[in-house]
């Protein structure tokens, strides 16, 4: 899983880099096989004016799967970059889960299918026996 942080129109620290891998490997770590990169932007949308301006956006990139984008507004980059990553965190699992979900069920469809098809087969085999075909 590689992590890559970017910021725009804010001065990235290390500290602030330190703690986003931190928080990502916290969340995501034991998904991590399953994920190819995440791209975390950080921007302060209305610059010094203040509010509840701090843009925190992740960017998951799951291996052959659609992106998952997350986008989270707050007061300070620090409770945006945990919300972010905390819904961040429940969206991959559920892809996830969804796709061993619907996994399991195609695996199911084609065992199931393979009886039927050999019952088919007995019972023309049967029919051949009975009538000599």
């Amino acid at each position: 899983m590689k992590i890559k942080i970017q910021a725009r129109h804010v001065a990235l620290t290390k500290d602030l880099k330190d703690y986003i891998k931190r928080r990502i490997s916290y969340a995501l770590g034991s998904r991590d096989d399953k994920i190819e990169r995440i791209v975390v932007t950080l921007s302060d949308v209305n610059g010094p004016k203040g509010g509840e301006d701090k843009r925190c956006k992740v960017l998951i990139k799951l291996d052959g799967k659609n992106d998952i984008v997350i986008d989270d507004k707050k007061e300070h980059f620090h409770s945006a970059i945990d919300l972010a990553v905390d819904r961040a965190s429940r969206a991959v699992s559920r892809r996830i889960e969804r796709l061993q979900n619907k996994a399991r069920k195609l695996k199911h469809s084609f065992r199931s299918k393979s009886s039927e098809e050999r019952e088919t087969d007995r019972l023309y085999e049967d029919y051949e026996n009975e009538y000599g075909y």
